[in-house]
């Protein structure tokens, strides 16, 4: 696991640091409330096209994630649309659903 610690240094990147909470469910998840017409039509990097409003209310429904199992990090709003953004980014570089 990499730890927050090292993200924030700059060891690890933003995707590698929450790419490590995405899970199978959670693109599953994603794509189903985003739809991944969406996703892949997006022309925005950070999917600052899709309404933060959705990413919000999808962040508070996903899949059980356990950011705390790293150890010096814990689960808020904004680092689960992190997590969904990613997802998505996954999603959009074609992973499998």
């Amino acid at each position: 696991m990499i730890a927050r610690k090292e993200y924030m240094s700059g060891a690890a990147t933003h995707a590698e640091y929450y790419g490590q909470f995405v899970t199978e469910r959670t693109r599953q998840a994603i794509a189903a409330a985003i739809g991944v017409d969406r996703i892949r039509d997006s022309t925005d990097p950070h999917f600052n096209d899709i309404p933060l409003h959705l990413w919000d209310r999808l962040a508070a429904s996903l899949p059980a994630v356990s950011i705390a199992s790293v150890g010096d990090d814990w689960s808020t709003p904004a680092g689960l649309v992190c997590i969904a953004k990613e997802a998505a980014r996954q999603i959009k570089e074609g992973h499998k659903l």
